[in-house]
């Protein structure tokens, strides 16, 4: 096994990303499974394409892409991936930015899931004003998507690449706070298990896919 901090992925590598992202959602019919995933894309499995699409290609621009593979050498096939921004970077930010995706999936989606994206940033904002954090974006190493392929999680691959994102934010001299938003109990324990600590927590309505989702 071995954590990869990957310069420039190909067209073939960003394709080879979004499709571990979107089976990694899915199950094996190809329907959404995650929950806060619905949410985000109308629990359209097209619109989670283009959903990871936008990311992968965002992060490959202006961000850092940690790849694990089984192997020692690179490239070779991923089995988990982590996708962080700098401090004073941010996921779509710029023109530049959305055009590699986002455009495309904001036309995509629906009035409703578009109103749920702003209520997620309104939750977000207000969980940050509450508990100091409101500097976060500038100081931050913020990680917008971890996650290992189905048939290779619980194997140490994911733990393996955010101990390679703390590594990457603490060395020559950055000593970046790495930073996070989950939605799941079970999520946030792992990160606490990590060395996280949890900073606040509040809920988003989930309607009509179920309840509510944590944040």
């Amino acid at each position: 096994m071995r954590v990869h901090l990957v310069d420039d992925l190909t067209k073939a590598q960003i394709d080879e990303a979004v499709q571990v992202i979107v089976t990694t959602f899915c199950n094996d019919d190809g329907e959404i499974e995650e929950l806060v995933m619905k949410c985000f894309t109308g629990n359209d499995p097209e619109n989670l394409k283009l959903y990871a699409r936008a990311m992968v290609q965002d992060a490959n621009l202006m961000g850092h892409v940690f790849i694990a593979t089984e192997g020692e050498l690179w490239p070779a096939p991923i089995i988990s991936i982590g996708l962080c921004w700098e401090p004073g970077k941010f996921l779509w930010a710029t023109k530049e930015q959305r055009e590699l995706g986002f455009d495309e999936l904001f036309a995509a989606i629906s009035p409703d899931t578009r109103k749920f994206w702003a209520e997620v940033k309104n939750v977000g904002d207000q969980l940050k004003a509450e508990h100091g954090l409101s500097s976060m974006p500038l100081d931050t190493f913020y990680v917008n998507m971890m996650l290992t392929a189905r048939i290779s999680q619980k194997r140490g691959y994911g733990k393996a690449v955010m101990m390679a994102i703390i590594a990457y934010a603490a060395e020559d001299g950055r000593k970046w706070d790495v930073g996070l938003i989950t939605q799941s109990a079970e999520n946030r324990d792992w990160y606490v298990s990590l060395g996280f600590e949890e900073a606040g927590s509040m809920e988003v309505a989930a309607a009509p896919y179920g309840d509510f989702i944590p944040i």
